[in-house]
C-alpha cells in the first residue's frame, strides 16, 4: 500500500530541516519533496507488507519536534 502524508510547518526553515532529516529514512520507495507551499513537506512511501510499520509515527514525532504537524 502506498502512503502519502503532508506536514505543515510554521516557518520555511523548519520545513526544509524536516525535509532534509527524513529524506534519509529507511522506508520502501521513499519520496520526500516540498508540498503545496515552502512550508509544507510531502512524503510518499510504501507501507511494509507483513509487518508493523512505524514510519508514520516516527514522522509525526520528528515533525512535532520541529514545530510541524500533519495536514489534510
Amino acid at each position: 500500500m502506498l502512503v502519502q502524508v503532508e506536514f505543515a510547518f510554521e516557518t520555511e526553515p523548519n520545513a526544509y530541516r524536516f525535509l532534509n532529516t527524513v529524506k534519509h529514512f529507511d522506508a520502501k520507495e521513499l519520496v520526500v519533496k516540498r508540498g503545496r507551499s515552502a512550508q509544507h513537506v510531502l512524503i510518499k512511501y510504501r507501507y511494509a507488507d507483513g509487518s508493523f510499520d512505524d514510519t508514520a509515527a516516527k514522522l509525526d514525532d520528528i515533525a512535532r519536534e520541529m514545530g510541524g504537524e500533519e495536514c489534510h
